[in-house]
């Protein structure tokens, strides 16, 4: 590649450049305030303590969740692991799971794992060929009881938009917890935790401008989670080991970039499909 050349970069659902406000961020926490925020016995600690309890907000605020639902992880795919084993783990019986055959493949290849210890039956969903799911199905086999539902809330191959709503809704008047992986949706489209019915909920940071190595895990007040993770018993004993602050710090900041702007961007969004023009210069992709 020439240094004449230019690449229009179009693979925003793989990963996202971070945002240059989100990196300052990130910066200051990585070289000036780096205290450890367990360390609240001095001001490096307590500046730590301080601005993870300041990203917890910011990211409720995005997803109409309470900050302290919200436990920190090294991205989707270990917040997933840690919703479906965790769960699955403290089960005296072997679970029956819901899931959707174009999940990613951290639900698939995570319940892949359990049935194959027998620890799990997975009860495949219909799909058609746009990946949408079939609703009837899914309240028919929700009737027939099951212990766990796996649905994104965005495709990251072919981008469809799962109607979250109704399937919380679905999943709620049959008491049966509801995991959505809402990495691809986070930031741009809107997500309602509290009134969707949502169990658990997944996001990756490095797919809404934060940087890569962080994400969360929503977990609805009052459903707990078997740690997969042991050592210290931070963050409520769900999720052990020394926050990785500048990676929270980063998170938060996009997300609140995101409550921001994110109505602007869809705006924009369907400005360009209802006049049928190509808009090379819309930067956020849904």
């Amino acid at each position: 590649m020439t240094t004449q050349e230019k690449i229009i970069y179009l693979d925003y659902h793989a990963t996202t450049p971070v945002d240059l406000r989100v990196a300052e961020k990130v910066m200051y926490y990585m070289t000036n305030a780096f205290g450890n925020a367990n360390s609240v016995d001095h001001i490096y600690g307590d500046e730590a303590a301080q601005v993870v309890k300041q990203t917890r907000q910011q990211i409720a605020e995005l997803i109409n969740a309470s900050p302290k639902e919200i436990i920190f992880t090294s991205g989707a795919t270990e917040s997933i692991n840690l919703a479906i084993q965790g769960y699955v783990s403290q089960q005296n019986h072997p679970c029956k799971i819901i899931v959707s055959p174009v999940e990613h493949k951290a639900v698939l290849d995570t319940c892949a794992a359990l049935a194959k210890k027998k620890l799990v039956e997975i009860v495949w969903l219909k799909v058609n060929q746009q990946a949408q799911i079939d609703l009837e199905h899914l309240e028919k086999v929700c009737a027939d009881g099951a212990s766990l539902i796996c649905v994104m809330a965005a495709n990251n191959e072919v981008g469809t938009i799962y109607p979250i709503s109704e399937i919380g809704a679905i999943a709620s008047s049959y008491n049966i917890p509801f995991l959505c992986d809402a990495s691809q949706a986070v930031g741009k489209i809107p997500i309602n935790f509290q009134d969707w019915g949502i169990t658990y909920l997944a996001i990756s940071g490095h797919k809404l401008y934060a940087p890569k190595g962080v994400g969360a895990l929503v977990v609805k007040k009052g459903h707990h989670l078997q740690p997969i993770i042991y050592g210290g018993g931070h963050q409520q004993g769900i999720r052990s080991g020394t926050l990785n602050v500048p990676g929270i710090v980063g998170l938060g900041e996009a997300c609140h970039w995101r409550r921001l702007e994110m109505e602007k961007d869809l705006l924009r969004s369907h400005f360009c499909e209802t006049n049928s023009k190509t808009c090379y210069n819309h930067k956020y992709l849904i």
